[in-house]
């Protein structure tokens, strides 16, 4: 439960935003998210924008990488003393041209590995938040096995009526598409972000309004 609306003490962003692509790796470009952040935006506040963009549940651990380096909520308590915490590194520290990926791992048994490209900054763009501006691709379905899983699952949709689906259907508990994505869907969800940070029960919240409105 949110007891103070972080805007209401900091306000909104007022930094040039910084135009990115978010692809989930492994998967052919099917799953992929094309944003507009504020530039000045840390990486904890935009792992939150990643989970709703792509549509995660925030259930598992995450952590983003960058060239050697590692960012990790402090909480996570990883076992590495070189592990930086991520609300200490904005994104336009990282992000300065197009060549170097910043890379975000969700849960590590399925590994979901998600690679974040610059695409161009938006120096007359100055975003009150983050925006999804396209799309494609519905997430897996979490708890899945991974890409393995995933690519599984998508052979076994190819003939819907089949066993081999509705098993699939039966065990996830719904009727999973893999084409599903709603921009309208992402960015209301996105405009209720605190800023410039999100606590976890106010993330988990939105998702679950989120996911209310897919349903």
């Amino acid at each position: 439960m949110i007891l103070l609306n972080e805007d209401s003490i900091f306000g909104k962003p007022s930094s040039p935003g910084l135009f990115v692509t978010v692809t989930l790796k492994h998967t052919d470009n099917r799953v992929w998210r094309s944003l507009l952040v504020p530039s000045n935006a840390h990486l904890g506040w935009f792992h939150a924008v990643l989970q709703i963009a792509m549509g995660w549940t925030n259930s598992h651990l995450h952590q983003f990488t960058f060239k050697d380096k590692t960012f990790a909520d402090p909480r996570f308590d990883l076992y590495d003393p070189l592990t930086i915490d991520e609300r200490k590194c904005s994104l336009d520290k990282l992000l300065t041209n197009s060549k170097d990926p910043l890379h975000y791992q969700y849960d590590f048994a399925d590994s979901w590995e998600h690679a974040i490209f610059l695409t161009k900054t938006g120096t007359t763009h100055y975003p009150l938040a983050a925006t999804c501006l396209e799309g494609g691709g519905a997430c897996p379905p979490e708890d899945c096995g991974g890409i393995p899983g995933y690519l599984s699952l998508l052979k076994a949709l190819k003939k819907p009526n089949s066993k081999t689906a509705k098993e699939s259907f039966d065990q996830l508990g719904y009727r999973y598409d893999p084409d599903a994505f709603s921009l309208e869907n992402v960015n209301t969800a996105l405009q209720k972000l605190p800023w410039p940070t999100v606590s976890e029960s106010a993330l988990r919240k939105i998702i679950r309004s989120q996911r209310k409105r897919k349903n």
